[in-house]
């Protein structure tokens, strides 16, 4: 006897018992080690940031790796699957300032570097605890235990070694350099890191066209228009277009004439001007022009006007204001030409000394301050406001700002080809990312700034000395033999606290102030996970590159992005071979998920509510599986998941259960071939199903083989168990024996993407048949099948006919108003194609009519011959009556073997309508009365 099914099924408390499962038989264990190391397949899991509980984006990588997982693991491989926590950085750094009431970097010196990092670690130790519920119930299978750890010794060491075998292959240098810069947090922030999460907003700012007077006319002035006013001054050059137009023109004021690009003379004057002259930009250029500030000294070739070609014609005046301290193509234009590149603000995004006029002042606060200061020097051409993106610092939300600053860089524009060439050895799903946004950020990235002014992260192994010299360490050891102390941390403030002589000056050596960024931490986890090459390198060997990885499309310039720099650095290869890239999941109004605004459900109500299996099909089947971005639903998609897909396969599953428990049917586990057109259907089906879902998943492409699902027991369900019926009812033994091998083929195959029903299902339907199975259907192979033979196609395109038809009709009825249930007496069909008997038959049980008549045509078509005998009425009568019957049964609770007595209404219809009542109901025998009824517990 199989264990009685409940149909009132809460899938969240189902899966708390799987879960108890899991764990108690060390389930997950047992699937990784019972396959062969010989057939191993690596995968490396993105280490998040350990803040807080997890998102819904973390879940959804989460989902991805496991059910590649565990289908990978199905199909005999061995899938080492360790957590990993990405423990330093920003992100941590910021969620300690905030506990601790910290606003900026020098009140964390103030308090002390040592205990502000010891409350870094407390945090992560504390913090992590929190993702074990969450990670448990959307079904993943991690070892958390032996999980990797960036903040680990081993780790960092291996990330020291990293950093000095890319640096001794002269890939690492340093320089000042102008890049984005966080004024809170007082330290770099790389490109790919606002690109991630794409850290920008639509902000409104103050914008100011300056007044430059030309050096040998000081009434002529060069127009130059600016977003941001307080770098003006620093400002130590102009920059034009050599081959647009000029103009020389007169405006309101009669005593100045005015330059500026012809092509935004009416955007800067409107109507009220009066052109003196025309020429080439390349004219201007070489001509010298006064500073507006001179709070810095002049350089020999600052203050003069040079050709650009990044100068634009769409806004502005068609003149660049250039201060090389500020932007990116004014440093390199400043280095081209060898301008001053003066750093007006400090670490804090304050005016420095320097500035006299508005030194220790924000730079916001400074704005207003220097247009007032512009307009009262008859300086200030125009003035007025922008809305236009700006980046925020992706942790703390505060503006960014370009500034010159000493950083270390690893030179990507010397493995740049590379990074193209080995890129071509990646298989990626989608594929357009490929050749696509992965491909062009390559082409675009700029040399990565890899040291950071913080605290906790891994320390820069490097040692200076003043006369010059350096030192680059690429181990513990290596430091510990040159300094000749114990490294108990390479964190600050113990690392600090090494030093040595210099070889060549005698003096001090310390090490750098700099800590390495934690992207560069996260993508060495390939070889800090195995704290290589210090120990594991054979583990290590077999896992490199990685079979698979999987994560969102910010990734693509983040994580995906770093793990192939270093890579190419290191070894110049690719670093995994397969990728899945899914979207970007937005909150329920279309903006980023954000607690403050309230625009998605709690995942752990989610979870509770729904089950783990409903948000991993919700996940799978959406478009995020193919790249797309997409906005979270409010709970309504979750719950659709149940019913269009969880409870019809548990319903077709009870439905089994309850037949095969009243017949104690025991299924023959050898498959039985079935003489019946439905039970060799739907074994057709099945291996369809499967062959099709197998080749969807071994190319990645998940919400294809998902989508398949639905369909699949749509037809078990409303076809196959619904036409059978009648069989099932009389225990038929070939029908059941044929149900339960499709669904053992069912649940196996789905396993991977529905852990906890298909575990249920498998314990009570397996392993109540066969105790020699295996103790979990996670512990099964993958069922192995033969494709489908052109006869076998064949077959399912001709019940596809059927379907066709059979739905046809179906709408027919309906639009005539005559019940199913209602036989009539011929159905023409037009078709090109004409159906065997077999599956005349399979229509006619479906529609309910005697005779199939068939007629030649282009297009399908049907007509039913709705004429209505005596003897057809009578038998619609019957079939209703027994309707009725059935439904009274049920709301007796009657046993499906039970034998009832009936009381029936006056009912004029015939001995052969009523023995086939009696014998379809169980009525021992029928009588007379005023309405219907039943009895029950009768001798």
């Amino acid at each position: 006897m199989f264990k009685p099914v409940d149909s009132k099924v809460r899938f969240s408390s189902l899966e708390e018992e799987i879960l108890k499962f899991w764990k108690e038989k060390k389930i997950f264990e047992k699937s990784v080690s019972q396959r062969s190391i010989k057939n191993n397949y690596s995968f490396y899991d993105g280490p998040p940031f350990v803040t807080g509980s997890p998102h819904y984006g973390t879940l959804l990588s989460s989902l991805m790796k496991d059910l590649v997982a565990r289908y990978q693991t199905m199909k005999g491989k061995r899938v080492r699957r360790v957590w990993g926590w990405d423990c330093h950085g920003l992100p941590i750094e910021n969620a300690v300032e905030k506990k601790l009431g910290l606003k900026n970097r020098r009140e964390i010196e103030s308090l002390g570097i040592g205990k502000f990092v010891s409350e870094c670690r407390k945090y992560v130790d504390e913090t992590s605890s929190e993702w074990g519920w969450y990670v448990d119930h959307v079904g993943r299978w991690v070892d958390f235990e032996n999980a990797y750890k960036t903040m680990d010794l081993s780790y960092m060491e291996s990330v020291i070694w990293v950093f000095k075998r890319i640096y001794d292959k002269g890939l690492i240098y340093k320089g000042k350099r102008v890049s984005l810069f966080c004024p809170r947090c007082s330290t770099p922030i790389s490109n790919f890191e606002i690109a991630m999460d794409n850290s920008y907003k639509d902000v409104k700012d103050q914008t100011a066209t300056a007044e430059f007077a030309l050096e040998k006319d000081n009434k002529k002035f060069i127009l130059a228009w600016t977003t941001t006013p307080w770098t003006l001054p620093a400002n130590t050059g102009l920059a034009v277009d050599e081959k647009e137009d000029y103009l020389e023109v007169k405006g309101k004021e009669k005593d100045k004439t005015y330059i500026l690009a012809k092509k935004r003379l009416e955007a800067v004057f409107g109507k009220d001007y009066k052109i003196l002259k025309t020429f080439k930009g390349k004219d201007l250029v070489g001509l010298s022009y006064k500073p507006l500030y001179a709070f810095f000294p002049k350089g020999k070739n600052d203050y003069k006007i040079w050709p650009a070609d990044f100068v634009t014609m769409e806004d502005g005046t068609g003149v660049v204001h250039m201060a090389p301290g500020f932007g990116e193509e004014d440093t390199e234009l400043g280095k081209k030409y060898s301008l001053s590149a003066f750093d007006a603000v400090d670490d804090e995004g304050k005016m420095k000394k320097e500035v006299s006029a508005w030194k220790g002042l924000y730079i916001g606060k400074v704005n207003p301050l220097i247009i007032e200061d512009l307009e009262k020097r008859d300086l200030l051409f125009d003035s007025g406001e922008i809305i236009h993106s700006y980046p925020f610092c992706y942790r703390c939300e505060t503006p960014l700002i370009y500034k010159s600053q000493e950083s270390w860089f690893i030179n990507v524009q010397k493995i740049k080809k590379d990074l193209v060439k080995t890129n071509e050895n990646i298989y990626w799903w989608p594929k357009h990312f490929k050749k696509g946004r992965f491909k062009k950020g390559i082409e675009s990235a700029p040399d990565w700034c890899i040291s950071r002014t913080r605290y906790w992260a891994t320390a820069m192994p490097v040692w200076e000395c003043e006369c010059g010299e350096r030192e680059v360490f690429g181990s513990i050891e290596e430091i510990e033999k040159r300094s000749g102390m114990k490294v108990i941390d390479l964190h600050r403030p113990a690392i600090d606290e090494i030093y040595f002589k210099c070889k060549s000056c005698s003096k001090e050596m310390r090490r750098v102030p700099f800590v390495l960024d934690c992207w560069m931490e996260s993508g060495s986890m390939p070889y800090g996970q195995f704290h290589y090459p210090f120990e594991n390198k054979e583990e290590f060997e077999s896992s490199y590159p990685a079979d698979f990885i999987a994560e969102y499309t910010g990734q693509l310039r983040a994580w995906f992005y770093v793990m192939h720099a270093i890579s190419n650095a290191l070894f110049g290869k690719e670093c995994f071979k397969n990728v899945v890239v899914s979207g970007t999941l937005r909150g329920t109004d279309g903006r980023k998920m954000s607690k403050s605004y309230n625009n998605f459900p709690d995942p752990k109500e989610v979870l509770k509510n729904y089950g783990g299996d409903a948000l991993r099909l919700y996940h799978f089947k959406s478009p995020l599986m193919n790249g797309e971005d997409m906005d979270i639903t409010k709970g309504e998609e979750f719950f659709d998941q149940i019913k269009d897909v969880m409870l019809p396969l548990w319903n077709s599953y009870k439905f089994f259960i309850l037949y095969a428990n009243q017949y104690k049917f025991k299924p023959d586990l050898k498959i039985i071939e079935s003489d019946n057109i439905l039970d060799g259907w739907i074994w057709l089906r099945a291996k369809q199903f499967l062959s099709e879902f197998d080749g969807h998943l071994s190319k990645y492409k998940i919400s294809h083989a998902v989508s398949l699902i639905q369909p699949f027991i749509s037809d078990l369900s409303t076809w196959y168990i619904r036409g059978s019926r009648s069989r099932f009812s009389q225990g038929d033994a070939v029908a059941l024996n044929t149900l339960y091998k499709v669904l053992e083929l069912m649940i196996k195959t789905i396993a991977p993407v529905l852990p906890f029903i298909a575990e249920e299902i498998y314990q009570n339907l397996i392993l109540t048949a066969d105790p020699k199975a295996c103790e979990s259907v996670h512990l099964c192979d993958f069922p192995h099948y033969k494709k489908l033979e052109e006869k076998e196609r064949e077959f399912l395109k001709d019940m596809e006919l059927a379907r066709e038809i059979a739905s046809l009709a179906h709408s027919q009825r309906k639009e005539k108003g005559v019940r199913v249930r209602q036989p009539l007496k011929s159905l023409t069909i037009t078709s090109l194609k004409t159906l065997t008997k077999e599956f005349e038959e399979v229509v006619k049980n479906e529609v309910n009519v005697k005779k199939i008549v068939w007629e030649k045509g282009q297009s399908l078509a049907v007509a039913f011959d709705f004429e209505l005998t005596e003897e057809l009425l009578e038998e619609g009568k019957t079939r209703d009556l027994i309707r009725e019957i059935q439904a009274l049964r049920k709301k007796n609770n009657c046993k499906l073997d039970e034998k009832i007595n009936l009381i029936i209404p006056n009912f004029s219809l015939g001995e052969k309508h009523l023995d086939q009542i009696k014998k379809t109901v169980l009525a021992e025998s029928i009588k007379i009365g005023s309405k219907l009824e039943i009895e029950r517990n009768f001798k």
